[in-house]
């Protein structure tokens, strides 16, 4: 399997998904990385109801897509990774999954938040998880769909 994107999406699945983000990066299988939508049979089948001809879905606990994408009898998949949040962005990284790019498209914190763009409100833990990725050199791209200008984290100073 091949990550053509890691994608942090509090919604998991949903139409910017299936109809921007999948073609745009030429996937053909979506991993939703989610504990627990892993754990929830109604959800899981939800969200793997979404799938079609062109693209499988997935629905596996965090441990579980690392251990899928990084098996030797993989096959190969153009895969978007999608995660709900960049702690669980950082809990693949550190399962050993492969990291050089994260898109953080939708992160949605109730208070404590800043907003980064008009879909992207992070709070201390994610700024310290984004420093973090930055430090591993691991590009952070924040665009909520393929055609918007990205912001780069380069750019900040906080």
């Amino acid at each position: 399997m091949s990550i053509v994107l890691l994608r942090v999406d509090d919604r998991l699945v949903h139409g910017q998904t299936i109809e921007a983000w999948v073609p745009f990066c030429h996937a053909n299988c979506l991993i939703v990385a989610n504990d627990e939508a892993a754990k929830n049979r109604i959800q899981k089948i939800a969200i793997e109801s979404c799938a079609s001809r062109s693209i499988t879905i997935k629905v596996e606990d965090i441990k579980e897509a690392v251990s899928d994408i990084n098996s030797k009898d993989a096959g190969r998949e153009n895969v978007m990774v999608i995660v709900s949040s960049l702690k669980d962005a950082m809990r693949l990284y550190s399962w050993g999954l492969k990291i050089s790019s994260i898109n953080i498209g939708n992160i949605h914190h109730n208070g404590g938040s800043m907003m980064l763009s008009p879909s992207v409100f992070i709070d201390k833990e994610d700024w310290g998880f984004l420093l973090k990725f930055k430090e591993l050199g691991i590009n952070i791209d924040i665009r909520a769909v393929p055609a918007d200008k990205p912001l780069k984290i380069e750019n900040w100073n906080i």
